[in-house]
């Protein structure tokens, strides 16, 4: 009790400092980037992003910072990631990846400034029909981007790898792109959907080997072939962290 309670008492401070400190250098990293690097504004709000996250999951818990285990056998330029999904605090473990990545989702569009975040970053917003999906994503794609996509829809509540639903996959078979599992342990108990406090716990992001679309297969039998080895892919190894 008494380590989550100094847990909190460091952490959240920290967190809203350093969310502070971000969003009131905006307006300078932008015009500094407008005069001197002169990077596109989507590209520098996904860098800056993920640099955000980074500082969170890595730097500031300092005594157990969240920890990358490469298992892919070497990670494609641009892939299609998909992991489980057991807490809010998931997409921030993304940061100790490197790379350039935007998400697929929808709940950030409704708050006013994520949502505006979201736009000038090109994230995804999941609410859109699939054309639109389809284009949106092809283009970050071809531009080297990666994606994010949470395939279960939405955060267990049980820590169990829940349904998969066929988005990412329908998007690797119709792109050619790899899809990249992502195994995420320890956040389920760090702060599992419900709560608003922290529980001590050593959390691991680990990158497995990426999966292409079946050769010899298309339409919904290829989505759904994917779709079922990547899950498999996952279970086994959620299986063995146990």
């Amino acid at each position: 009790m008494i380590k989550k309670f100094l847990l909190n008492l460091y952490i959240w401070p920290l967190f809203s400092v350093v969310t502070l400190v971000i969003i009131l250098l905006i307006p300078f990293i932008w015009l500094g980037n407008r005069v001197t690097l002169r990077v596109p504004v989507s590209r520098a709000f996904r860098l800056g992003i993920r640099i955000y996250g980074l500082i969170l999951v890595r730097w500031i818990p300092f005594f157990a910072p969240v920890r990358l285990q490469d298992r892919s056998g070497g990670m494609p330029e641009t892939g299609i990631y998909v992991a489980n999904h057991n807490s809010a605090l998931d997409p921030y473990c993304y940061g100790v990846l490197s790379g350039e990545y935007a998400f697929l989702t929808s709940w950030p569009f409704g708050i006013p400034f994520y949502r505006w975040v979201m736009k000038k970053a090109q994230y995804l917003n999941a609410a859109w029909d699939w054309n639109t999906l389809l284009e949106k994503s092809v283009q970050l794609l071809e531009n080297g981007c990666s994606l994010i996509i949470w395939p279960e829809g939405h955060r267990s509540r049980n820590g169990e790898l829940g349904k998969f639903k066929n988005g990412a996959f329908r998007l690797a078979c119709e792109t050619g792109y790899p899809i990249v599992p992502v195994c995420i342990t320890g956040t389920y108990k760090l702060m599992p959907p419900g709560s608003r406090l922290l529980t001590p716990s050593r959390v691991r992001v680990t990158v497995l080997s990426p999966h292409y679309p079946p050769a010899g297969l298309s339409g919904r039998i290829a989505v759904q072939e994917l779709s079922d080895r990547v899950r498999e892919t996952l279970a086994k190894k959620l299986k063995k962290t146990e």
